[in-house]
């Protein structure tokens, strides 16, 4: 095997041109060559996913563990899994294009059912669908960043009502945040019309919240201690207060 190396490097060093070959071939004789080369772009984790990422093997560790290699692995695996589920999307995305495209000489309601037949819903495709849009509109430098966010953020922020530039500029503002704070920050940056189904009718969620507490007081097992029902009561007047 090593003599095939040599040769193989040997061919590749005659040729300038070829320096990429050559770079593969010598990754390929040092074992550093997976799969992933050429077909996938990765792209590091965040500091904070690797600090979450410690925390888990730390929490889970025994005496036989390597942490330092194992976490360095698990990054690299996390990385690639992300990759992996980036590339899916945009493949999706691109062949529900076409889709679309092919169906549009048909009459209304074709492509939604085929929709329907090929996925089993609609939502999904269409966030397969404006992912896809969103990403190939975008520089490659943006496409990176992308590709690192929250996919839930991602989803909403394509189907926004915003120019192209700024989803650009939101997009280029991202430093690690999760999911949640995205989401936070899309709804003000962003916010939906109250005529848009997306809207939620915060009025509505408190009462359901609300509802549901009272529910869960006249069970048998609510027994709050004197302490407790005094923090009950002060959140009580709270909620008449901002009526």
């Amino acid at each position: 095997m090593s003599k095939f190396n040599s040769l193989l490097m040997g061919r590749f060093k005659n040729h300038p041109k070829k320096e990429k070959m050559n770079e593969l071939a010598e990754r390929t004789s040092t074992g550093n060559l997976s799969s992933f080369s050429g077909v996938f772009q990765t792209a590091p984790i965040s500091e904070h996913e690797e600090a979450s990422l410690r925390h888990l093997l730390e929490k889970y560790q025994t005496e036989e563990n390597d942490l330092s290699t194992d976490l360095k692995s698990l990054s690299t695996i996390t990385s690639e899994v992300r990759a992996i589920s980036n590339q899916a999307v945009i493949l999706h995305g691109e062949r529900i294009k076409r889709a679309q495209a092919l169906f549009k000489n048909y009459r209304e309601g074709a492509f939604s059912q085929w929709l329907l037949t090929t996925y089993g819903n609609r939502q999904t495709p269409y966030n397969f669908l404006q992912y896809y849009e969103l990403h190939h509109s975008l520089p490659k430098k943006l496409q990176g960043i992308l590709d690192e966010m929250p996919r839930q953020a991602i989803y909403s922020l394509s189907s926004r009502s915003a120019s192209l530039e700024q989803k650009e500029a939101f997009i280029e503002e991202y430093k690690g945040e999760s999911k949640a704070e995205l989401l936070e920050k899309l709804r003000t940056s962003f916010p939906l019309t109250k005529q848009d189904k997306r809207n939620p009718n915060k009025a509505k969620m408190v009462y359901n919240h609300l509802t549901r507490a009272l529910k869960g007081m006249g069970e048998v097992r609510f027994e709050p201690t004197e302490e407790e029902r005094e923090t009950l009561k002060a959140l009580a007047q709270e909620i008449l207060a901002k009526l």
